[in-house]
């Protein structure tokens, strides 16, 4: 496989980004609109396991064929995701135990509040009846279980997950993912205790299917020479917000999902993928791609510590919407790319000069 170069990662981060403000202005609704605003911004998932598929295969075909073992890649991937996750499980954390304190008939047990941060801070989800989502500390978590999940799969059946078997894997995954949006009415599925065996599909559809396309590329690039031009990234950002705006209804929905991330999403990302970037976007390409993960692993719990704090001082944000959640979704992107920059970034390279260090002993 050819590398790829830098436009990439820029282009594909634009869109992750894009779809993580997506997801938390979703998760946001209630406080900005009297409906459900970007209301099919649950596929965000899916197109976020399409893009980990491709940049992973991007960035760790080459070292594993050369020799990386599963122990450094596992690491590597923990060290770059597992920071904001804690502190996004420490944010719902606090916000428990605070809860408690001012909102006494809404009490939980500390027995069940130290269960979810011990299961939390350990990925192991939650899946009783009594739980609303895997990760009740920090909802939005239930997909970073599934990503580690199927990084580790890809791993392990890299020497043999040729492109034949990859097809055969991306086919099965779609006919069980097929099975279970007719079922469930959507692909809005996998955060719940009732819905966990159906999400392992639906990360292994995008997820290998960005691995094929990646290994695909010198193949499909030559054809794609008109990319080149104009603002095809740029359309396949817009086109985002509008998969992302568009709701049906009945059984119209699971057929929707269905094109959007067979047919749809891998195109944009084949245009991400081939297309240069515009210079005078590179700068806001970059940001959105470096705050995307930010906000969609702490916005849940800050929704969660937001609409507390208003609740406790008998202040009705929904009584104040959109402003109060235009204000929120400021506040969330703002916390984001601050905790970026004075915590995830340095504890990261702590982190992976540490491994690198120990390494080198070794």
């Amino acid at each position: 496989m050819q590398p790829a170069t830098r436009h990439v990662y820029l282009n594909l981060d634009a869109m992750r980004g894009v779809a993580a403000i997506s997801v938390m202005l979703y998760h946001f609704s209630p406080f900005i609109s009297d409906g459900k605003v970007l209301p099919s911004s649950y596929l965000a998932v899916d197109l976020f396991f399409l893009l980990s598929g491709f940049v992973i295969a991007h960035a760790y075909d080459r070292k594993i064929e050369t020799g990386m073992g599963f122990g450094t890649f596992l690491l590597i991937r923990l060290i770059r995701l597992y920071p904001l996750y804690l502190a996004g499980t420490l944010l719902g954390f606090f916000y428990l135990l605070i809860k408690n304190r001012l909102i006494p008939s809404e009490y939980l047990p500390l027995s069940d509040i130290a269960t979810m941060l011990t299961t939390g801070m350990l990925f192991i989800p939650l899946v009783g009846k009594d739980y609303h989502t895997i990760f009740p500390l920090n909802p939005a978590s239930w997909s970073l279980f599934f990503e580690l999940l199927v990084n580790i799969a890809y791993f392990l059946l890299f020497f043999v997950l040729s492109k034949r078997l990859l097809a055969a894997l991306i086919a099965g995954s779609l006919a069980l993912l097929v099975l279970a949006a007719f079922l469930a009415g959507t692909l809005d599925f996998g955060m719940t205790g009732q819905t966990i065996i159906s999400g392992l599909p639906r990360v292994c559809f995008s997820f290998f299917l960005g691995v094929l396309l990646c290994r695909s590329m010198s193949r499909y690039q030559g054809h794609l020479s008109f990319l080149q031009t104009g603002y095809w990234v740029e359309a396949a950002i817009a086109l985002t917000l509008v998969v992302f705006a568009i709701a049906p209804g009945g059984a119209l929905r699971p057929a929707y999902d269905l094109i959007c991330i067979v047919l749809l999403f891998p195109v944009m990302v084949m245009v991400g993928a081939s297309a240069p970037t515009h210079p005078r976007c590179s700068r806001l390409y970059s940001w959105l791609g470096r705050i995307s993960y930010p906000i969609y692993i702490i916005h849940t719990p800050m929704l969660m510590i937001i609409a507390g704090a208003g609740k406790a001082a008998s202040i009705d944000p929904f009584a104040n919407h959109p402003w109060f959640g235009i204000a929120m979704a400021v506040a969330v992107t703002v916390i984001a790319d601050i905790g970026t920059r004075i915590f995830d970034e340095p504890v990261r390279r702590f982190l992976q000069r540490q491994m690198h260090r120990s390494r080198a002993i070794a």
